[in-house]
């Protein structure tokens, strides 16, 4: 239980609006996509929405417009409240929370994304609101369940490379660039990737780079 939402559950009828979840549905093994219908805003691609989970605990996702609402797509194998939250939640079931709020900018115009599996939802976002303008590059764990929620989500362009250095990271994303030269470049995910990708990346002559970290090895979360 976070005072984050403990403060937020004081003042909720102020502060939240309500959702009602319309669908419950299992994307590979690691994923799981939901629907909310309600009070819900159409979001824009970077955006973020604030949970108040039953724990009191604020966990963040990147929304995903709908016709009908928005989705969500959370990693089931994250770990922590939020992970649990996603494997438990059931159609019909309320949902409380804050946003969309703004998170990644980025401006009109293609992207290349570089993330990892807590990546995809946002990947997703701006592909649905740009569609065919988006690379994403995922270096991951969990290859086959990220390979399952591209094709799930639309993705056209994704390239999934294992966990490890940076060196499949960075030459995917030079071949994106080099493809759509004045696209806009961003990395997400853990720290230690958005770390790592960035000085790698610079070493190779790209500054125009924007940072999103998501999340901080042994932390709840950046944002």
């Amino acid at each position: 239980m976070s005072l984050k939402g403990k403060f937020a559950r004081l003042l909720g009828g102020m502060l939240l609006k309500t959702a009602r979840v319309a669908s419950v549905e299992a994307v590979g093994r690691g994923f799981q996509r939901l629907l909310l219908h309600g009070d819900v805003p159409t979001p824009r691609a970077g955006t973020k929405v604030q949970l108040l989970l039953p724990s009191d605990e604020m966990r963040t996702y990147s929304p995903i417009a709908a016709p009908d609402g928005i989705t969500l797509l959370g990693y089931k194998h994250a770990g922590g409240p939020g992970a649990r939250w996603m494997c438990e939640v059931k159609a019909g079931d309320n949902v409380r929370f804050a946003g969309p709020q703004r998170s990644l900018e980025l401006p009109a115009g293609p992207v290349i994304l570089v993330g990892d599996e807590t990546s995809v939802a946002v990947a997703s976002a701006f592909e649905a609101e740009r569609p065919g303008e988006v690379h994403a590059v995922f270096q991951v764990d969990a290859i086959e369940d990220v390979h399952v929620a591209v094709g799930a989500m639309g993705l056209r362009r994704a390239t999934v490379v294992p966990r490890g250095g940076t060196y499949d990271v960075v030459e995917a994303v030079l071949a994106a660039r080099a493809a759509a030269p004045s696209a806009s470049l961003a990395l997400t995910g853990g720290s230690e990737l958005v770390v790592a990708a960035r000085a790698a990346l610079r070493a190779r002559s790209l500054h125009d780079i924007k940072t999103k970290p998501y999340w901080v090895p042994g932390s709840a979360g950046l944002d």
